[in-house]
């Protein structure tokens, strides 16, 4: 028959084995630790960083140009530092859109402008120059669209716009304006 004195030596040692068990597990690193795509980290740093995209007959089709981009390979984003950026559609007129800092997301197929962003629109034959400023800004560049939903004031010649949020193509020259108030100059 056992007594129990004679299991006593059984459970130190059983508790022994699960202390250090246990203590291997805190002190080993984790699997995902070595892996720098599971990670937020940077994998690149680039001071006076500057992309452009050609069109196929070699002309420039827009160009981002930043003081400083750090990108992070877990979800190919990037963050961008006192960026313009600069579209040159066919038969349009320039746009050109700045801010204090900004954001790449799926590869650059997105790009988000952010604090005190400024969009510029050269004149042309129909309109003047016009220029609107905002808050934040997401621009889809190869599809020619911006748009937002924060409140953004557009100023030109002929008019001054408020509104809650808007949508641009630059391609078809269409403008979209949510919840307008328009102070309008008639031409003498």
């Amino acid at each position: 028959m056992l007594r129990p004195s004679s299991w006593l030596p059984l459970g130190v040692l059983g508790l022994l084995v699960a202390l250090t068990w246990w203590l291997n597990q805190l002190v080993q690193p984790d699997a995902d630790r070595g892996d720098a795509r599971k990670r937020h980290d940077p994998d690149l740093i680039v001071e006076n960083f500057s992309a452009r995209k050609l069109g196929d007959d070699g002309k420039t089709l827009y160009t981002l140009v930043a003081r400083k981009m750090v990108h992070y390979p877990d979800d190919d984003s990037a963050l961008l530092d006192k960026l313009d950026f600069e579209a040159f559609e066919p038969r349009q007129p320039r746009v050109t859109i700045a801010s204090r800092k900004g954001r790449l997301l799926e590869g650059g197929d997105k790009v988000w402008f952010e604090g005190s962003v400024v969009v510029t629109r050269e004149a042309d034959d129909k309109l003047g120059a016009s220029r609107l400023t905002t808050d934040r800004l997401l621009v889809l560049p190869d599809a020619g669209v911006a748009r937002t939903t924060s409140p953004v004031v557009l100023v030109n010649p002929e008019a001054r716009v408020e509104a809650t949020g808007f949508e641009m193509n630059n391609r078809t020259r269409a403008l979209r304006l949510d919840h307008v108030r328009a102070t309008y100059k008639p031409r003498r």
